[in-house]
Order: C-alpha cells, then structure tokens, then sequence
C-alpha cells in the first residue's frame, strides 16, 4: 500500500480552523474603535454646554455586529429620561403656545410651534458610515491575512 504525506497541512487546517475566530475578534476590535469615533462626533454635533452630549454612550451589539451611538439607559436630566431629551434634541419638538403676559414677553416663540431638529445621529451615520465601512473592511482583511500568513497583528 502506498501513502502519502503532505508537510505542513496540519497546520493549514489549524490555521484555517482558527480563522473564524480570528474574524469575530477583528470585528469586535474595529466596532470598540469605530463607537469612539462615533461618539465623538456626535457630541461634537451636539454641541451646547455637554450635559447631553455626557449621556450619550456607544455601544457594541452582542454579537459584535455592529455598534450604535445611543443615550446612557436608567440616566436623568432635570426630571426627564436622557433618551426623551436626546429624542427631542434630534427631531424637534412642539413649543407650548405661550398665553397672557408671557405672549407679550415672548412674542418670537409664541409665532414657531416647533423647534427644527439637530438631526445629529443622522447627520454623524451619513458622514461617516462610508468611512467607516471602508477602513472595517481594509482593517479586518489585513488581520486575517496577517493571521493566515502566521504573524501576529
């Protein structure tokens, strides 16, 4: 009977056994980073004396596949949930007509009925998405090629 032997395929196959896991951790590692930059230029966009921007908080989804810029859970603003007034500094809001002697002092407000909207996570998602999606990929290949070429990275 003949055999053959083929040198160094145990290690391929334990190379590319591995490679899953090597992919998850690269993503997990890109998501942490790419939320600091997200929340930093949220908070930028925010702007204001930072009590809002304070509260905001990024956060990687549970299966490390993809990480969101959100208010802080459980957290309070002058009486209010941190996600009520982030909400309403992104879209608007409606302003209370104002009545009696307060119409008279406050005549520019009584005439608008909404507030416009920051729009700051929109405005942060449109802007660096792209960005961001390009560095991910070029950062997560180079991991794995580094991975496959056996270096550490």
């Amino acid at each position: 009977m003949q055999s053959l032997e083929i040198d160094g395929l145990k290690e391929v196959i334990q190379t590319l056994e591995t490679t899953p896991e090597v992919i998850r951790q690269a993503r997990a590692e890109f998501f942490d980073e790419t939320g600091e930059v997200l929340l930093e230029a949220v908070q930028r966009h925010i702007g204001g004396s930072g009590r809002v921007a304070g509260v905001q908080e990024s956060h990687v989804g549970s299966g490390k596949g993809y990480v969101a810029v959100r208010p802080m859970a459980k957290t309070n603003l002058d009486g209010y949930a941190a996600g009520y007034i982030t909400n309403a500094l992104e879209n608007g809001h409606a302003v209370r007509p104002a009545s009696g002697k307060a119409k008279k002092k406050r005549r520019s407000r009584a005439k608008a009925n909404r507030v416009q909207g920051k729009y700051m996570y929109r405005n942060t998602g449109q802007q660096e998405a792209k960005r961001a999606a390009e560095e991910g990929a070029r950062i997560i290949e180079a991991k794995i090629l580094a991975h496959m070429e056996g270096r550490s990275v």
